[in-house]
């Protein structure tokens, strides 16, 4: 057990960078209890590359597990078998599912044999009820007075409601964002739109809090939490460079890159920013 009292920086981890280091030795260095949220694109294992292998799930888990508070959520991008591998592992935290609809189909060599693939996963996962700040939908606004069948129901009698709505709409587990691409340069492979990470760090997090990337790659989900006013700690292996259209690419330095524009842009000083869990 590792002393609360310690704080990160003695421990050799600074909140707001993103550290070139295997994520189950990293995460080792981060205190009990101390991270709000996790969301993490975690290698799905559906390709012959070997930055693609799947992380051991169990020891994912027991870091996870020792790291989040116990209203954190742990938030999963997946695909295909990935998904039920990922769910099965920890049926216990599992809570629901998200389906990310994108604007582009991917498996076109398959077109002729199968459907075109245009979603993602994203499992969610926690302890106990984390924070949820539900990201409203727009629709027209209606009033439909009383319902008849609403003055009693399967649990008894219950009080006359009145059925209107100003408009506002709750999400439901389907959500719809561009893929990277439109946002601007790609780096990476899998790399994951800004804005989907967006919206799900202000679903479950409040300004200040701390998202963990454990596999940041090219750093969007950083990125993401920046533009939220979050803090963050990102871990990459950066090990095989030459993974995208066989050109070598730096994550580290190009995880940094973006960090700096990030906060040039929210209008910090990044030399401020450098600060370590207060």
């Amino acid at each position: 057990m590792i002393d609360d009292n310690i704080s990160t920086i003695e421990l050799g981890l600074e909140l707001n960078k993103v550290y070139q280091e295997d994520c189950l030795i990293g995460m080792r260095k981060i205190r009990d209890k101390s991270i709000d949220m996790i969301l993490c694109d975690l290698p799905y294992g559906t390709t012959q590359n070997k930055w693609d292998s799947v992380i051991p799930l169990d020891k994912l888990w027991k870091e996870y597990h020792r790291i989040i508070k116990d209203n954190g959520a742990i938030v999963l991008t997946s695909q295909g078998v990935f998904t039920a591998k990922l769910i099965l592992s920890n049926e216990k935290y599992f809570k629901y599912k998200i389906v990310w609809e994108k604007s582009k189909s991917t498996n076109f060599l398959n077109a002729k044999k199968q459907p075109l693939r245009k979603h993602e996963d994203i499992c969610v996962f926690y302890k106990k009820q984390p924070t949820y700040n539900p990201q409203m939908g727009i629709g027209k606004a209606y009033n439909k007075g009383v319902r008849k069948n609403q003055l009693t129901g399967s649990y008894g009698d219950f009080k006359p409601t009145e059925v209107k709505s100003n408009g506002e709409r709750y999400p439901n587990d389907m959500v719809y964002f561009k893929t990277a691409e439109s946002e601007g340069k790609v780096y990476h492979p899998t790399q994951k739109p800004i804005e989907l990470g967006r919206y799900l760090i202000r679903t479950y997090t409040n300004e200040g809090d701390t998202v963990l990337d454990n596999t940041c790659g090219s750093g969007s989900f950083l990125v993401s939490a920046i533009l939220e006013n979050r803090n963050f700690i990102g871990f990459e292996k950066n090990e095989n460079v030459n993974l995208f259209k066989n050109r070598e690419v730096n994550y580290i330095e190009v995880c940094e890159q973006r960090i700096e524009e990030a906060y040039k842009k929210m209008g910090y000083d990044m030399e401020l920013k450098k600060v370590s869990g207060e």
